[in-house]
């Protein structure tokens, strides 16, 4: 059983209604949003015109999710633990309380009802979803997980394999990025599947390399640079690798050599830095990448 959604109005409209940006402001943020495509609140809150207060109240209104200020609430310990910690950080959400089979749940996100569906299997709890601010809930995140967030991040791994998967000493810039997208790690040339969450929809792409430092992939729609997207990679049969990127570049696919159809389905090449990954999954990557360097 999923949430109930009842939209009324449009967030721009709700904003306008409530006085937080004029109607210039809203066409300003619109063209932002034709050019670099993302969410219509990304861009308010980037331009100044709203923050992101303004904007859970007014998702609240729109989609009937209450706004529940994580500030003014003390989670125990005992429902922390209900949600593995690397849900909680891949999709930015917390537990908050338990009451017979309702589990209550703040979410930056409340429209990934694929996220939803996942809590609800393991928990075996409906799930009772609120909004939440993507500031408020990292910061509770950090303020209650901090420490063991840091334990799951450290590298358990052998130097050995992570020296077979380096390249050691070198930093190859690339003619579309230059700066902090210096790759130190050996680049697998793999087509592999990848899922992701965008704008209320999955979207389906292929990789075209992979290093144990980040992945660049092609997608069908424009994703904003510097966002920070939650993807599965499918390494073969293996079960599906979850991570979240940081996208450093976005530029336009131009290869003659693809199927005409692979053209104009994939119309965009997409690469992004790893900002974070359970142990289990950098595990795993590290076992694939060893196999297939040559």
């Amino acid at each position: 059983m999923l949430p109930l959604r009842i939209v009324r109005k449009k967030l721009g409209e709700l904003l306008i209604e409530r006085k937080v940006i004029t109607h210039e402001q809203l066409e300003i943020a619109l063209e932002e949003q034709k050019k670099k495509g993302g969410y219509l609140s990304q861009h308010l809150i980037a331009l100044g015109f709203a923050t992101e207060y303004d904007i859970a109240l007014c998702l609240s209104n729109q989609y009937n999710f209450a706004y529940l200020p994580l500030k003014n609430y003390v989670i125990p310990k005992e429902i922390l633990e209900l949600i593995p910690l690397k849900w909680i950080k891949i999709y930015t959400l917390l537990p908050v309380d338990k009451a017979g089979d309702v589990l209550s749940v703040v979410m930056a996100d409340p429209l990934n009802e694929g996220v939803i569906q996942m809590l609800q299997q393991i928990t075996n709890c409906y799930i009772q979803v609120f909004i939440g601010t993507y500031t408020e809930i990292t910061e509770a995140i950090n303020y209650y997980l901090g420490d063991k967030l840091k334990e799951m991040e450290e590298i358990h791994l052998d130097i050995k394999d992570l020296e077979k998967i380096k390249t050691i000493n070198r930093f190859i810039q690339t003619h579309i990025y230059s700066g902090k997208e210096r790759r130190e790690y050996i680049r697998i040339t793999k087509k592999l599947k990848i899922s992701y969450y965008f704008h209320g929809k999955t979207f389906f792409a292929y990789v075209r390399d992979i290093s144990y430092g980040g992945v660049a992939f092609v997608s069908e729609i424009f994703l904003p640079v510097d966002a920070n997207l939650a993807i599965k990679i499918y390494l073969q049969d293996k079960i599906p690798l979850d991570a979240v990127i940081n996208i450093l570049r976005v530029g336009t696919l131009n290869e003659p050599e693809l199927d005409p159809e692979m053209q104009k389905m994939y119309r965009y090449e997409v690469a992004g830095c790893f900002d974070f990954m359970a142990p289990d999954d950098k595990k795993q990557l590290v076992d694939f990448l060893k196999e297939n360097i040559k």
